[in-house]
């Protein structure tokens, strides 16, 4: 089923203007995903409404269509007011089935899973070879695929110098544009082609300061993505408005996928906090977290199998420092991985 937005741009851009501020729950309770039409979303508060990114309208943008990428529209009343067809489309994607979703579980020893790119610096330091015990290794969707949903080489641990006995997970957290090169060749992309172990489903935005019914959209999105490419995770993310309800066709999945990136302020890391506690109530004892950053940013897990993606010990060595941020001019590149890397496993 395809949601694509053939309507022009300019449509969009010679009418938004005439709209500057989101009715809010004028046309909130005439919405079909607001409680009172059998919904999820209780619409917007004054101060969710103010605090909305999308609150105010500005000519000539896209906001509207949920970014220049996008082809899901990122508004709520708004939208309705603007583009009527719009609502249309969000009804029909919000109401497909999630049909029986059981991916089959990860085989991973290694707590801690580094995030690598195919450069050649990180290609020539050979660390695959120098820690047997890291049993699987990530790369970013967009280090590997094209514009155009092509990837850069046909075996990817041969592209990123990894041996053939290590795993390989190619992760979504990428631009929007490559999300909606994932979402249009769902049906089309064979990972497991290019010798990817596992993969994660598409990565759709869902910020704290968005319209609610966007983040219905992004995480039905997310869903539905896991889905249609077979990937053995689903990505899990309540914010303030999803209830946890809306994840009850995949209650049974070994493998959730949670994102501590882009957590800046104290609420986001509180909202972030709550909704791992909620998850970890929800979800079974076999099920296996993957925290995607830096897990110190969540409350401690106990009694449960969870791993971390990061890519802050590469990051932070390929500028010539430390995981403390310090500057070491008397080690060369290659060191500063190494010595990152023994500090990331401690």
């Amino acid at each position: 089923m395809s949601i694509d937005n053939d309507e022009p741009a300019s449509k969009m851009e010679k009418t938004s203007w005439q709209f500057r501020e989101c009715p809010g729950q004028v046309l909130c309770s005439q919405c079909f995903w607001h409680v009172n039409q059998g919904g999820f979303c209780s619409g917007c508060s004054k101060e969710y409404q103010q605090r909305c990114i999308k609150h105010i309208c500005v000519g000539n943008c896209s906001t509207c269509s949920g970014g220049r990428h996008a082809n899901s529209p990122g508004c709520c009343g708004r939208t309705a007011a603007l583009w009527n067809q719009c609502l249309v489309r969000l009804k029909d994607l919000l109401e497909i089935p999630i049909p029986p979703f059981s991916p089959r579980p990860i085989n991973i020893r290694c707590r801690f899973i580094p995030i690598i790119y195919p450069q050649t610096q990180i290609r020539e330091a050979n660390l695959p070879e120098l820690f047997p015990q890291i049993d699987a290794w990530a790369v970013p969707v967009h280090k590997v695929i094209d514009l155009q949903g092509r990837f850069r080489s046909k075996d990817l641990k041969d592209y990123l110098a990894l041996p053939t006995d290590r795993k390989l997970i190619l992760t979504t957290c990428a631009p929007d544009n490559y999300q909606e090169i994932l979402w249009k060749k769902a049906h089309c992309l064979n990972c497991r082609q290019h010798n990817i172990d596992y993969w994660f489903p598409g990565h759709f935005s869902i910020y704290d300061d968005d319209a609610k019914l966007y983040h219905y959209v992004s995480a039905k999105r997310q869903l539905l993505h896991a889905v249609w490419t077979h990937s053995q995770f689903i990505w899990f993310r309540l914010g303030e408005n999803i209830p946890i309800e809306f994840f009850k066709d995949t209650k049974g999945v070994p493998s959730i996928l949670i994102s501590t990136q882009q957590m800046y302020s104290k609420r986001n890391c509180l909202i972030l906090a709550e909704e791992v506690q909620i998850a970890d109530k929800w979800f079974s004892a076999e099920t296996m977290f993957f925290i995607v950053g830096s897990r110190r940013k969540i409350p401690p897990l106990k009694g449960r199998a969870y791993f971390e993606i990061n890519s802050n010990w590469m990051m932070k060595a390929l500028k010539g420092h430390n995981l403390s941020r310090k500057p070491e001019p008397t080690l060369s590149i290659k060191e500063m991985l190494i010595k990152n890397l023994e500090e990331s496993l401690q």
